[in-house]
């Protein structure tokens, strides 16, 4: 509480919201619900991610032959699986607030949405499947009699899982380097001009006492 005790001493003027902000600041219960508007973000990023694999896996498996078997219920499968990753870090951290077991604030940062690990999370879905549909595209191509014509099923896969991870990594780094970066930069700017602009009216007001102090004893 000590920018309470600064504020009440007189050293700062009083500000309603930075006296909020502090006793926010002390709740740790409240460091997981901080910026709301990215955790929701990050959320509908992670339901998109966990529908769309799942859901593409589930297409290839069922969908497998006797032609075609391999590689859809290897695709399938593996996509599956990421959806178990992608879902397995989400319940992590959702117990992990429940019980209540971590108690830093870096580490909270880091495990909760809109953290580093989801951003790690996205980062790595968007690679792997983006990996995945380039290895389809090379193996139709290396594939001198293809079943179905030129374009067939595995390398219409290909580019689609192709297309999919080039918009998860090109979201993600517009993202992280434009929204992200200028609302950083945005608030170091405002904390700049906020604390010239207090540094200047308390010289202002030391050099008022000062001439009051100075004019009183020219009086006595």
């Amino acid at each position: 509480m000590s920018e309470l005790s600064e504020i009440t001493s007189g050293r700062y003027p009083a500000n309603r919201s930075r006296i909020q902000q502090s006793i926010l600041e002390d709740q740790m219960e409240l460091w997981w619900f901080q910026d709301t508007k990215r955790s929701i973000l990050c959320y509908s990023v992670a339901l998109v991610l966990i529908l769309g694999t799942g859901v593409g896996g589930i297409v290839l498996i069922s969908t497998a032959t006797d032609k075609s078997g391999e590689w859809r219920l290897g695709v399938g499968i593996f996509l599956c699986l990421l959806t178990l990753v992608i879902l397995f870090k989400h319940l992590m951290t959702s117990a992990i607030q429940d019980m209540n077991c971590v108690r830093s604030r870096a580490q909270i940062d880091r495990l909760r949405s809109g953290g580093l690990i989801d951003y790690l999370v996205i980062l790595f879905t968007g690679f792997v499947i983006l990996t995945s549909g380039y290895v389809l595209i090379i193996l139709a191509n290396a594939d001198p009699y293809p079943v179905g014509g030129p374009w067939n099923d595995m390398l219409i896969a290909g580019v689609i899982l192709t297309v999919a991870g080039s918009i998860i990594l090109i979201s993600l780094f517009i993202y992280v380097i434009i929204v992200k970066l200028c609302s950083h930069l945005a608030t170091r700017s405002t904390n700049r001009r906020v604390q010239s602009v207090y540094t200047i009216s308390r010289g202002n007001t030391g050099g008022t006492q000062r001439d009051f102090s100075s004019s009183t004893n020219n009086l006595l």
